[in-house]
């Protein structure tokens, strides 16, 4: 058809493409394309003509036009189909049957396990695109260098699908070994036949190639358009893609791919047969599932939960298969006699069992646990199950790996008021809510609907993103802003808007509803995360107490006396073992009660357990680095010159000398995972009284857990005169041998001491002139200068090893709360480090300031931040190293990059071209970002890939990360037990890696959402308020240009705002700059521009170009 329409004359073309005054009738359309047809039969000396059809002849009879179309259609199918499936065969001697055998057992026989959950996306993988349906495809191909970033996936009918990591849904892990893959060639060069339309597939890149052109042929002497070298999008592509291939790409040289039909023979059935049976369960585990939530309902202290309460994934698949046994007992109970069973499950369950380290474990050790597996299909059936319950379940995944880490179980009091809320909208309810809003705005008397409070969480759940994938809430929200909107219109009440959201009844438009209800007060929608679960947010009870019983330590304790003279005190009162926040309550907080010291004797050891082995340090100066503004100061580093070496120490703030291991706080602290980090503040893992009595910076007496190494000044300078892999090896070989682990009395020899300070005395110019000929002194500048040489050395040892360096230039974000008469004006201000905004409301009498800054202190520039970070890492190394040689057990920080021989040697040689000279260009950097994986908590030895170790984990940072509290925990007790413990306490670690894996992930995602928030809000009120003319000195915003107009509109980075989804629409005139060489990949353009988007929960930034 598009060859036939190409072939017709210029009359015809231009006749058809010609703008018309007025939309012609039917009948009139097939008059004139009769009157068309007639024409050009005159001119040909065919007797019949059709203008859909140039290839057949009608003139021939009935009988051998039918001949020639079956045979042209044999001719097709043998040189499409048979003749590269016979090649094929050939080339692969293969027992077909056998083949069939084992590809359907992989699938079919395959199992998924805790341990596969933790690897990277690989070859063999099968991945779902769509969250609610059982189809799967399988990983064929994995990107093969640093420009591309797409996989290449079969389905079950054969067909080539590319796809970027965002767009898996789910992903199961090692189903068919890569090798299997590999060896079975599924994807093969089409070979092309003159004037035939390939049915193959381009790869992303329209990749051209003489030997794709059919045979006997020979390239053009005209070159072929140059391809980008960025890769095309893929989303949504494949169909164009497809199309482009059967018809435009005949004859061409662009290569195109196929699938051999025995290779389709082979996956086919396997991955059809899998989708049934994953369908099958889902009924199934359907009901099993709601009789569970039932009963996860109760908390370890059999009260129902009020808010949402968080379990790993396989722990939750366990459970549910266990009690698929037990589900025929409810068949034919009534209400009470099923509440009867159900009870009784709890125990079964393992809800209630001992406490380790803080949290309640199932019964099951979890060494056991961890070795459970599932068949593949139930797996798969289960997950869906899941997915289509979304007001019960939310599924949390790993951003990079696309596996689920945990599932939050969502109180069944929370399902009934979005069920209530939503028929209530349903019905006349989003007419009544309406009325109400409208009212509201403008300021008129207003009736309250019945179901407000419930509309208002249903709202708030939305915008939070704490209900996923249910498409009736998104559809009954958007109805219910479609109305608002419209009612305003209709009485003048909404400001035009000058800027569109991402979408028009999107999450933000619910956000700006609820924050007008809300007496105007800007909020960050994370706040409201069911699986972040912050204190004094409404959203966790739990949560509430817990921060209440933090409060009630720090304002009861004040100081590390006030504490030690407590626990004194309390030292003859019987601790109670079970103590719950549930008993919590005001008696106990006025301190009335007598069981308060039993409280106290309950969180806090009265000795020292690590008394035996600890040693009291020498007078010498410990460095504590950290920023101005920084919670906890929990390391330092000390320095110490020997003969022929320098002797450091890394110490580090040593709270699980104070904290018992089954105390409440622990209990909390664990619960937490971490300190979060936002924008507007920290919601901190331990109460301000850890961080008192147990930072580096506490006065008087105090204790470290210590990291001893010893850096000898041969093996130091032989690598700073002949940097080789080799040196670089023997030094940190050297280093690691020579580690020890101590625990330390240290008496005022911190030093607090900023970022910015070290990086003034390490810029000096004298003092630069003074050591650089290694002079020591052992002054402070001494100190710090020969701290600064050998982490310099030790950044370069790993690059050595194989680390990937990444330059971080990321802004910092922060917010604080302001009373609305204490905001300076003008609103808008620059400052020394970047700008601020206040997003001041008629409304609100708390007003967010939201500051934007560069971040000098983690920028590449500060030798301070590398100092840091470098003898960090070393000792992290170390202290892991010692751990295994020892066989300590401890969780163990890993990342497994996946890539293949020929893309790590690219990865080399691209970081030696720069270890000496410039440093990566942004567009390298960007390569890098697209493979990186997330780094894990477990209990096995991986290696940790882009730091370049073979072992690493967390020990540096106890008072706000719960992983180097319990590894500090495994290396206290081996030190005073000397190994008698392990076996005992070796069993638990898996689950608690697990739990902690999932902190880590969640606070994570929930930073970078938060800061993409208020940097969006940022540029929300300043385009608001430069355009009423209140914004004296316009900010000159820089776009670094991360991609280029050939893949569509181009990706950026914005200067200061750089979480920002950014891009350039790609319209001619941005094509014209990149064709011109004005625009170029990883070029900063300072360009005026009109908002085209600009959304604060999808976090966009959408600009179009109006002019250089």
């Amino acid at each position: 058809m598009f060859r036939t329409v190409q072939r017709q004359s210029r009359r015809f073309r231009g006749h058809v493409a010609a703008p018309r005054p007025k939309k012609k009738s039917s009948a009139a359309l097939s008059k004139e394309a009769l009157a068309v047809t007639q024409e050009v039969s005159q001119q040909t000396k065919k007797k019949y003509y059709d203008p859909s059809n140039v290839t057949l002849d009608f003139e021939l009879s009935n009988a051998k036009l039918v001949n020639t179309i079956l045979g042209d259609s044999r001719d097709r199918v043998a040189k499409r189909l048979d003749q590269p499936g016979k090649r094929w065969k050939q080339d692969h001697r293969l027992d077909m049957e056998q083949t069939i055998r084992q590809f359907r057992s992989y699938l079919m026989d395959g199992r998924i396990s805790l341990k596969q959950n933790l690897q990277p996306l690989d070859i063999g993988d099968l991945v779902l695109l769509d969250s609610q349906s059982t189809l799967a495809h399988l990983v064929v191909q994995k990107p093969q260098d640093l420009k591309t970033s797409t996989y290449t996936l079969v389905n079950h009918e054969g067909e080539i699908v590319y796809v970027h990591r965002d767009q898996i849904k789910l992903r199961v892990p090692g189903v068919v070994p890569p090798s299997k893959v590999e060896e079975l060639d599924m994807i093969q060069l089409e070979k092309k036949h003159p004037g035939l339309a390939p049915i193959g597939l381009p790869d992303s890149k329209f990749a051209r190639s003489p030997e794709a052109l059919p045979e006997g042929w020979s390239p053009k002497e005209e070159k072929s358009q140059k391809g980008s070298d960025q890769e095309l999008s893929t989303t949504g592509d494949d169909f164009i893609m497809a199309q482009a291939a059967s018809q435009l790409l005949t004859d061409t040289d662009v290569i195109t791919y196929i699938v051999p039909t025995p290779v389709r023979r082979i996956i086919s059935k396997p991955l059809v047969d899998t989708a049934i049976s994953s369908f099958r369960k889902i009924n199934s585990f359907t009901r099993v599932l709601d009789n569970v939530h039932k009963i996860l309902q109760y908390d370890e202290n059999n009260s129902l939960i009020s808010s949402a309460r968080s379990i790993p994934i396989l722990e939750l698949l366990n459970k549910v298969w266990n009690f698929e046994r037990k589900y025929k007992l409810l068949e034919h109970a009534d209400g009470q006699e099923e509440f009867r069973i159900l009870n009784a499950q709890i125990d079964y369950l393992g809800i209630n069992g001992p406490t380790v380290l803080g949290k309640p474990v199932v019964e099951v050790p979890s060494e056991e646990y961890k070795k459970e597996d599932f068949p593949i299909s139930s797996y798969i059936g289960f997950m869906v199950a899941l997915a289509q319950n979304p007001r019960k379940w939310k599924v949390n995944f790993q951003h990079n790996s696309k596996v689920p880490l945990n599932v939050d179980i969502l109180p069944i009091s929370k399902s009934i008021d979005t069920a209530d809320a939503l028929d209530f909208l349903k019905g006349i309810g989003i007419k009544q809510f309406t009325k109400f809003y409208t009212d509201f705005v403008a300021r008129k008397s207003y009736k309250e609907p019945k179901k407000l409070k419930q509309v208002m969480s249903v709202l708030r759940d939305f915008v939070a993103g704490n209900i996923v994938e249910d498409r009736m809430l998104e559809s009954v929200v958007g109805n219910l802003i479609r109305s608002i909107d419209h009612a305003l219109d209709l009485r003048g009440l909404r400001k035009k808007k000058d800027v569109a959201y991402s979408y028009e009844y999107s999450k933000s438009r619910a956000l700006e509803i609820i924050t007008s209800l809300d007496q105007g007060l800007w909020c960050n929608p994370s706040r409201w995360s069911s699986s972040l679960n912050l204190p004094n947010t409404g959203i966790s009870p739990k949560s509430d107490l817990g921060k209440q019983y933090y409060d009630f330590v720090d304002q009861k304790f004040t100081s590390k006396d006030a504490l030690s003279e407590a626990v004194k005190g309390a030292s003859a009162t019987e601790a109670l073992s079970d103590l719950s926040l549930e008993n919590f309550d005001d008696e106990i907080i006025g301190a009335k009660s007598p069981v308060t010291d039993s409280w106290l004797v309950s969180d806090f050891h009265q000795m020292d357990p690590y008394a035996s082995v600890r040693e009291d340090f020498p007078n010498l100066p410990v460095y504590c680095i950290d920023s101005a503004t920084a919670h906890e100061i929990d390391d330092g580093i000390s320095i110490e010159y020997l003969d022929d070496s320098f002797k450091v120490v890394v110490h580090v703030a040593d709270p699980t000398s104070v904290l018992k291991e089954s105390s409440m706080l622990n209990s909390i602290a664990f619960e937490k995972g971490t300190t979060t980090y936002l924008p507007e503040g920290a919601s901190l893992m331990m109460p301000q009284l850890i961080s008192i009595v147990c930072g580096m910076d506490a006065p008087g007496k105090n204790r470290s857990f210590g990291v001893e190494m010893v850096v000898t000044r041969k093996d130091l300078e032989a690598f700073e005169n002949s940097p080789t892999s080799e040196a670089a090896h023997k030094l940190m070989e050297s280093i690691v041998e020579s580690t020890k682990i101590k625990f330390f009395n240290i008496k005022d020899n911190a030093i607090c001491i900023t970022y910015e300070e070290v990086n003034k005395i390490l810029a000096d110019e004298a003092n630069i002139e003074r050591f650089s000929q290694g002079i020591t002194d052992h002054s402070q500048e001494s100190d710090l200068f020969n701290l600064s040489r050998v982490a310099s050395a030790l950044k370069s040892v790993r690059e050595f090893l194989g680390a990937l360096d990444f330059p971080n230039e990321a802004s910092k974000t922060f917010v604080d709360y302001k009373p609305k008469d204490e905001v300076e004006q003008p609103h808008f201000q620059r400052t020394e480090k970047g700008f601020r905004i206040a997003m001041a409301s008629d409304d609100s009498e708390q007003v967010p300031v939201i500051h934007i800054e560069k971040d000098v202190d983690q920028s590449q520039e500060s030798k301070s931040q590398e100092l840091v970070s470098n003898f960090m890492v070393t000792a992290n190394h170390c202290a892991s190293s010692f751990a295994i040689k020892n066989d300590v057990p401890i969780i163990l920080r890993t990342q497994r990059l996946n890539l293949n021989s020929d893309f790590k040697a690219d990865i080399k040689a691209l970081m030696d071209k720069h270890r000496n000279g410039p440093g990566m260009t942004v567009q390298e950097m960007a390569d890098f970002g697209k493979h990186m994986t997330a780094a894990n908590y477990e209990t096995n030895q991986h290696g940790h890939e882009s730091l370049g170790l073979s072992s690493y984990s967390h020990f540096t940072s106890p008072l706000r990360r719960y992983t180097d509290m319990v590894n500090q925990w495994m290396l206290g007790q081996y030190l005073v037990k000397q190994g008698e413990w392990t076996k005992e306490q070796q069993k638990d670690l898996s689950g608690i890696a697990n739990h902690l894996q999932i902190c880590s992930m969640i606070n994570k995602q929930a930073q970078r959402s938060s800061t993409r928030f208020w940097q969006a809000s940022f540029l929300k009120q300043y385009f608001e308020q430069l355009k009423h003319g209140d914004v004296s000195e316009p900010i000159e915003f820089e776009f670094l240009l991360l991609g280029d107009a050939k893949r569509g509109d181009v990706r950026c980075k914005l200067k200061y705002f750089d979480q920002m989804k950014t891009t350039i629409v790609a319209d001619d005139g941005v094509k014209r700059r990149f064709n011109s060489g004005e625009f170029e990949v990883g070029k900063v353009v300072t360009p005026t521009f009109k908002i085209k988007k600009l959304d604060m929960i999808e976090h966009e930034f959408t600009v179009e170009l109006t002019s250089t």
